[in-house]
């Protein structure tokens, strides 16, 4: 009876449906979503093919299938083809619950061709992580585990934690049957890590089963505490999860499941003395089975109870036991002949122990039935994987001849290509041969032609430059008659200025000395001398300046700078600082600085800028 409980047990690891109450209200908000008018084509889509996998598993697969073909029907109309793409992949997974395993390698063919024609790379990875799906339901395991990598290749980047735990669940159930320890952890904790992230309660549930599945067997190798105490720790979790989310789970027999585990481990490495703890987590698995109408789960339970009856040599109660699990099995349409096979063997060794031969001949028979109808199915089952598996090598082989023929055809297309780039080259070099040889007499030609209009064009070129330099000079010479007309007006002036004042002065003279008047007028004779001093050496700076200087201020200017400005411009251009043009023009230093700020201005200089480095820059360019 151990032995069957743990073969059992570890398939009850992979089962999944939905609880009743919770599946009621995702069953409603299903089909509002299909009945709305307002509902998106590709929302009913979804909503059609999620509800047609919950019929399938209520044992409804006529309703499934006509509900996943109205979904084909509806994605005909929808420019993204990904949403025909998924209704053929739910068409073939109800094909495969169906056995109907030729079908459901068509439906996925059509699904992975409509895939191919999406940019929705989630639709890509949930097509090719079901195709994954469907070659290990065959025991494809090698193209099962490619088609999984390539799905996760698909949804990398992508929000898609709850189908990446999904994949990753199935490569750690791959990776042990392919006996490889260290790659199934890994991949079962990557499982676990995506259903956290996804925040999906039955994802979570699932993880947590797969962990504690892992550290059972494992413990069952190598006998380590730890990994028994990792196992008991993730089946509570999953008990932990239920109690805290029971409306929102959807996997039905999931809390059966890790009681029925907890009990086991119990049963299988505890002394008869926790018998009561085991019995705690059997009543929780067997209401969790009558709730959910899971004859499986009630049939175990049962089991590990009619093992305790033996342990105590109780045969009747123990035959009791085993007949109650039998007959939830027989009753239900989910019980399995696996099922009731072992539980004949079982009743056939309690019987023979409790020496009625008679009746262990009969569990004896029932056994042999039951085995013999699971034999047929099993053949049954092998025939149609058979199948499939030859028709998809088929389709492979014929994809490999395909490819294969096609590469042959680009090789001799590409063959072809070449020789005929090498004939359009060699004709092209012809071509170019002859052309060289023409253009080559022609441009002899119009070198001879072009040297004798270039020495002539540089005769013609010297005549001009003379003629402009000879140009510029007289210009030069224009500016200076000027400037000297100039300066010599100016003088006149001042002399004019300086007779006047002159006179003014024996004038005054002649007014008494403490006249306010007189103090007055002296003063002024005093400026006049001032600036007629300073008149005299700005008369001798300015000649020594360039007329373009003064041009290319006021040019800059805009004509804004007045006299006093370009005196000011022509001390700073020979050097002076501003408190010895203060002095020269017998002003304040602070009114230099006002000058100064106000001949940027009007010179349209930056703040950063410096008027001294702008007025030799300016001198600079001109030389």
């Amino acid at each position: 009876m151990r032995n069957y409980l743990h073969i059992f047990i570890f398939l009850m690891g992979v089962l999944q449906a939905t609880n009743l109450q919770a599946q009621t209200i995702i069953i409603d908000s299903l089909e509002t979503v299909i009945d709305q008018d307002d509902s998106t084509g590709r929302a009913r889509i979804e909503a059609m093919t999620e509800l047609a996998r919950i019929m399938a598993r209520d044992k409804q697969p006529e309703n499934a299938i006509d509900l996943a073909k109205e979904a084909l029907r509806l994605s005909e109309s929808e420019k993204d083809q990904g949403y025909t793409a998924i209704s053929y992949s739910t068409l073939s997974y109800l094909y495969a619950q169906q056995d109907s395993l030729n079908l459901a390698y068509k439906a996925m063919d059509s699904a992975e061709w409509y895939a191919s024609h999406t940019k929705n790379t989630i639709i890509k990875g949930r097509v090719r992580s079901q195709h994954g799906w469907l070659e290990n339901l065959v025991d494809n395991r090698d193209k099962a585990y490619k088609y999984m990598l390539d799905a996760l290749r698909m949804f990398e980047g992508e929000d898609a934690w709850l189908y990446k735990s999904n994949i990753y669940h199935h490569l750690a159930a791959i990776q042990g049957y392919w006996n490889e320890p260290e790659k199934q952890l890994n991949y079962t904790k990557l499982c676990l890590e995506s259903a956290k992230k996804s925040k999906d309660p039955d994802a979570l549930t699932n993880a947590y089963l797969s962990m504690g599945t892992y550290y059972l067997y494992q413990y069952r190798k190598e006998h380590v505490q730890e990994q028994l105490d990792s196992a008991k720790f993730y089946y509570s979790s999953i008990l932990k999860l239920t109690a805290s989310h029971r409306e929102r789970i959807k996997a039905k027999n999931i809390e059966g499941i890790a009681s029925l585990n907890m009990a086991n481990l119990y049963f299988e490495f505890y002394p008869a003395s926790f018998k009561d703890s085991a019995v705690m987590y059997l009543n929780n698995a067997l209401e969790s089975g009558r709730k959910s109408k899971q004859a499986e789960i009630i049939a175990n339970s049962y089991g590990i109870l009619s093992e305790y009856a033996l342990q105590e040599n109780n045969y009747k109660k123990a035959e009791d036991l085993l007949q109650l699990a039998m007959t939830e099995l027989v009753s239900s349409s989910w019980g399995s002949n696996l099922s009731k096979s072992r539980i004949s063997n079982a009743l056939a060794r309690v019987a023979e122990k409790s020496g009625d031969t008679k009746k262990a001949l009969k569990y004896y028979k029932q056994y042999v039935e039951y085995d013999q109808e699971l034999f047929n199915e099993e053949k049954h089952s092998i025939t149609q994987k058979l199948e499939a598996q030859y028709q998809s090598d088929k389709k492979e082989l014929a994809l490999a001849t395909m490819r294969q023929e096609a590469a042959y055809t680009q090789k001799l297309n590409n063959l072809y290509l070449i020789l005929i780039s090498i004939g359009l080259v060699a004709l092209f070099f012809l071509f170019r041969s002859y052309h060289f040889r023409l253009k080559t007499a022609k441009q002899k030609q119009l070198l001879l032609t072009g040297l004798k209009n270039e020495a002539e064009l540089q005769a013609n070129l010297k005549d001009e430059e003379t003629a402009r330099l000879h140009a510029e000079r007289e210009l030069l010479q224009e500016r200076l008659d000027r400037t000297e007309k100039e300066l010599l007006a100016g003088s006149l002036q001042v002399e004019e200025k300086n007779q006047l004042f002159e006179d003014l002065k024996v004038k005054l003279d002649s007014l008494d000395r403490s006249d306010p008047l007189y103090k007055q007028i002296n003063r002024l004779l005093s400026r006049n001398y001032e600036v007629d001093r300073g008149y005299d050496d700005i008369k001798t700076e300015l000649t020594e300046i360039r007329p373009e200087f003064i041009e290319g201020l006021q040019k800059k200017s805009g004509n804004k700078l007045t006299r006093l400005d370009l005196k000011y411009c022509s001390y700073i251009l020979m050097g002076l600082t501003n408190k010895e043009i203060a002095i020269k023009l017998n002003v304040d230093p602070k009114s230099i600085r006002m000058a100064r700020y106000r001949i940027k201005q009007k010179l349209q200089l930056g703040k950063d800028q410096s008027l001294d480095h702008f007025i030799n820059t300016l001198v600079t360019k001109q030389g």
